[in-house]
């Protein structure tokens, strides 16, 4: 069964991200996987007394990771049913030692992964048990082969009503309609297509004549959208000024392949862009050549 990965830094967003991953777990019947990568110490021991990755420490961090499962995940509550029966969520626990980028990366490359949801960048809790969880979160998005949902700072458990597609062309936007179906079928927000147009009229043309033909020839996207097109200008700032002015509650935005030391330098590119998002970011990557 595809599975919805949470990754726990013990911070009040990763709270957030719990929560809102056991949403998604109840709309999408996908199953929930709490994931605490650390490096192998639990923070309260002297690191000379206790040898890195003792069964000790494993039973204590996963004890630690099962106590934040129960008290922040919501229970569920079947339809019909009083609430002093609400039934207890079925949320697996696994605890990994190692750098908390390699192994989130690793995880996004099963096969059985759909997505990753957490807290956005400058949001984690830095300790010796975690690492801060921003960095990791932006390398995550810029590195991981699912979608990646990012919740910023005190944004708390996200209602998802509006959410926006970022495209610069038509076989990016349909290969972002393609894989983020399943949320949208969970969740039906109000979908809206948006685009900032490009300074080259020619060039804009040829891609709005492209849109077209998708839409007349092969019935995309299949259910209702509507298209945005905004004025040329920094990409970023027009889609971040959109979302703002909107009432935006999900920004989905493609990441083109690259090698990470590229993505690290595109601060322009998705990687500003997630920066500076005061609400949600899926960060989807594509599999289609960059415009």
């Amino acid at each position: 069964m595809p599975k919805i990965i949470v990754p726990i830094d013990f911070s009040i967003t990763s709270a957030d991200a719990l929560r809102f991953g056991c949403y998604l777990s109840d709309q999408t019947g996908y199953e929930l996987e709490a994931v605490h990568v650390y490096d192998g110490y639990d923070g309260e021991n002297p690191q000379y007394v206790i040898k890195k990755g003792s069964a000790r420490i494993q039973a204590r961090v996963h004890e630690m990771l099962e106590k934040f499962v129960r008290v922040h995940a919501p229970r569920r509550s079947p339809a019909g049913m009083p609430p002093e029966e609400d039934e207890v969520r079925p949320i697996r626990t696994r605890e990994v030692i190692g750098s908390a980028i390699q192994q989130l990366v690793l995880q996004s490359q099963r096969d059985d992964v759909a997505l990753i949801v957490m807290g956005g960048v400058g949001t984690g809790q830095s300790s010796t048990v975690t690492p801060v969880f921003g960095s990791v979160a932006r390398a995550v998005a810029l590195r991981a082969s699912c979608p990646v949902l990012l919740i910023p700072q005190l944004a708390g458990v996200p209602d998802i009503y509006r959410a926006a597609v970022a495209f610069d062309g038509v076989e990016t936007l349909t290969e972002i309609s393609e894989r983020i179906a399943f949320l949208r079928e969970a969740l039906m927000p109000q979908m809206a297509f948006t685009h900032v147009m490009f300074r080259d009229p020619v060039q804009e043309e040829v891609m709005e004549l492209d849109l077209m033909e998708a839409m007349f020839l092969d019935a995309f996207p299949g259910y209702e959208a509507d298209f945005r097109f905004l004025p040329p200008g920094d990409v970023n700032d027009r889609i971040l000024e959109y979302a703002e002015e909107e009432d935006v509650d999900l920004l989905i935005v493609g990441r083109y392949p690259r090698n990470f030391f590229t993505q690290m330098l595109a601060g322009s590119g998705v990687a500003g862009l997630i920066s500076s998002s005061g609400v949600p970011v899926l960060v989807v990557p594509l599999a289609v050549a960059e415009a």
